[in-house]
């Protein structure tokens, strides 16, 4: 699996961006009116895919469907037979639109983010066309919703997805602070919180059909036992992950994942490298914080010693180490020796 960037343009500004650190790079670096990937760096990155035995394009921005050439590579992922995932806002232009509703239901994909927004724009204007997309796309599009407040409702993303007719599951993620950088994100300490409502919207979703995803960044601590039974119970895609996806970027580096932009990436070469030997390199890079977790007590958790759970989103980790203080309890018989070496050397 692996990510591609195929512009840094987006027409929204969500304040809890993950790709936030890496759109201004791409600005500071002497593009400041946004840069689209060229046909040949694309089709050399689809050869990449092909080669790595990846059978999907998954197909990242800013927003991609604002890339001049949507429509041409999205026919030549088609060409070498992969599968076409989108990750969009759904406030996309109409060619882009006809192009993605024109494909087979089962070669495409896009995770529309349903409560995409913008400072200053109308929302209830973004919403009558997010609502047109999902509705012209069917059951190719999933709507996914972001969670970075504690205070976030859901339950209107039921109304949503009956009354358009897209695919009845909603992609839920939790937002991720990026390392070096800052954007709103949903803190460790509020995920109680949001798992209780989360157990509720599951039961009022499952009662109209609609299966609850998680993405990436759950920790399965968050949840009481009673509450991941009615989980299991009500079919939900839940799951513990955190790992290198693979972000290919459009300066020729894979990263880790948005969060990690600034920590955690490595220099990709489309024409040797595979997806492996990238996520090889980029988890020896972040493996000692693998060791840890978002909480202090993942350390000595029984769920993450077998494996059963990642300790959450490995940028939350990195921060928690970077931002705070380290403090090291020392026993006292070595402090003392510490100090009689302090003053012999002064002497």
């Amino acid at each position: 699996m692996a990510n591609l960037v195929i512009t840094d343009q987006c027409n929204l500004a969500c304040p809890y961006c993950f790709a936030q650190s890496y759109l201004q790079q791409e600005k500071a670096e002497g593009n400041p009116t946004g840069v689209f990937i060229s046909r040949e760096a694309f089709e050399a990155r689809l050869d990449f895919l092909v080669r790595s035995g990846v059978g999907e394009v998954r197909l990242i921005g800013g927003e991609p469907t604002l890339h001049p050439q949507f429509e041409a590579l999205i026919a030549a992922a088609q060409q070498r037979g992969l599968k076409v995932i989108v990750f969009s806002h759904g406030v996309m232009k109409d060619s882009a639109l006809r192009c993605l509703e024109q494909l087979p239901l089962d070669q495409c994909t896009v995770l529309i983010n349903a409560n995409a927004s913008h400072p200053t724009a109308d929302s209830e204007r973004l919403m009558v066309r997010r609502q047109t997309a999902l509705l012209r796309l069917g059951e190719r599009a999933l709507p996914g919703c972001n969670l970075y407040t504690s205070n976030i409702k859901l339950d209107w993303l039921i109304p949503l997805i009956m009354e358009t007719g897209c695919r009845k599951a909603v992609r839920l993620g939790l937002a991720q602070p990026i390392v070096g950088a800052d954007n709103l994100y949903l803190h460790p300490k509020q995920y109680r919180i949001i798992a209780e409502k989360i157990v509720r919207f599951a039961e009022r979703a499952a009662e109209h059909g609609i299966r609850v995803e998680f993405d990436c960044g759950f920790v399965r601590c968050m949840f009481s036992d009673k509450e991941l039974a009615t989980l299991h119970r009500l079919d939900a895609d839940i799951g513990w992950r955190c790992s290198p996806v693979l972000d290919i970027a459009m300066n020729d580096t894979a990263i880790h994942c948005f969060p990690l932009t600034n920590f955690a990436t490595v220099v990709f070469d489309a024409t040797t490298d595979d997806a492996a030997g990238l996520r090889t390199a980029l988890a020896q890079q972040v493996a000692p914080y693998r060791q840890a977790g978002i909480y202090k007590e993942c350390s000595s958790c029984a769920y993450k010693a077998a494996g059963e759970c990642s300790g959450g989103c490995l940028g939350v980790t990195v921060r928690r180490f970077r931002e705070g203080a380290i403090r090291v309890r020392v026993p006292a018989p070595f402090t003392a020796y510490v100090a009689q070496e302090a003053i012999e050397t002064s002497e």
